[in-house]
Protein backbone atom coordinates (compact mmCIF):
# COMPACT_ATOMS: atom_id res chain seq x y z
CA UNK A 1 0.00 0.00 0.00
CA UNK A 2 1.41 3.47 -1.07
CA UNK A 3 1.28 6.11 1.75
CA UNK A 4 2.00 9.61 1.53
CA UNK A 5 3.41 12.07 3.71
CA UNK A 6 1.95 15.68 4.73
CA UNK A 7 3.66 18.42 6.56
CA UNK A 8 1.83 21.69 8.06
CA UNK A 9 3.25 24.31 10.78
CA UNK A 10 2.19 25.49 13.52
CA UNK A 11 2.20 28.45 15.39
CA UNK A 12 3.38 27.04 18.36
CA UNK A 13 3.29 24.06 20.62
CA UNK A 14 -0.08 24.21 22.00
CA UNK A 15 -1.12 24.47 17.82
CA UNK A 16 1.02 21.65 17.10
CA UNK A 17 -0.67 19.39 19.31
CA UNK A 18 -4.26 20.84 17.82
CA UNK A 19 -2.86 19.82 14.19
CA UNK A 20 -1.72 16.55 15.01
CA UNK A 21 -5.03 15.91 16.48
CA UNK A 22 -6.66 16.59 13.65
CA UNK A 23 -4.30 14.77 11.38
CA UNK A 24 -5.38 11.60 13.82
CA UNK A 25 -8.76 12.16 13.43
CA UNK A 26 -8.51 12.46 9.68
CA UNK A 27 -7.22 8.85 9.67
CA UNK A 28 -3.36 9.61 9.13
CA UNK A 29 -0.53 8.57 11.68
CA UNK A 30 1.65 11.34 12.85
CA UNK A 31 5.28 10.75 12.97
CA UNK A 32 7.32 14.10 13.65
CA UNK A 33 6.42 17.12 15.15
CA UNK A 34 10.14 19.08 14.69
CA UNK A 35 11.68 22.35 14.11
CA UNK A 36 13.48 23.60 11.12
CA UNK A 37 16.48 25.56 10.71
CA UNK A 38 14.28 28.85 11.29
CA UNK A 39 12.91 27.60 14.04
CA UNK A 40 9.19 27.24 12.39
CA UNK A 41 7.04 23.93 13.98
CA UNK A 42 6.33 21.21 11.26
CA UNK A 43 4.04 18.53 12.27
CA UNK A 44 4.54 15.32 9.79
CA UNK A 45 1.82 12.49 9.03
CA UNK A 46 2.16 9.56 6.82
CA UNK A 47 -1.40 8.32 5.34
CA UNK A 48 -3.23 6.19 2.68
CA UNK A 49 -3.73 7.58 -1.07
CA UNK A 50 -7.61 7.71 -0.11
CA UNK A 51 -6.65 10.73 2.35
CA UNK A 52 -6.11 14.00 0.85
CA UNK A 53 -5.22 17.14 2.09
CA UNK A 54 -8.31 18.74 1.65
CA UNK A 55 -9.43 16.33 4.36
CA UNK A 56 -6.15 16.78 6.81
CA UNK A 57 -7.08 20.14 6.72
CA UNK A 58 -10.68 19.88 7.40
CA UNK A 59 -10.15 18.14 10.37
CA UNK A 60 -7.07 20.17 11.28
CA UNK A 61 -9.59 23.04 11.10
CA UNK A 62 -12.33 21.46 13.58
CA UNK A 63 -9.75 20.37 16.27
CA UNK A 64 -8.36 24.06 16.55
CA UNK A 65 -11.78 25.65 16.44
CA UNK A 66 -13.62 23.18 18.66
CA UNK A 67 -11.22 24.02 20.98
CA UNK A 68 -11.29 27.64 20.41
CA UNK A 69 -14.96 27.39 20.99
CA UNK A 70 -14.85 25.50 23.96
CA UNK A 71 -12.15 28.48 25.38
CA UNK A 72 -14.34 31.18 24.32
CA UNK A 73 -17.57 29.59 26.51
CA UNK A 74 -15.08 29.49 29.70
Amino acid sequence: MKMNITQRAAQDDYHAQLIAQGMENAGADVFSVTNDANGNILVYCRHREEIDGEWIDKNIHEAVTTKAEYYAAA
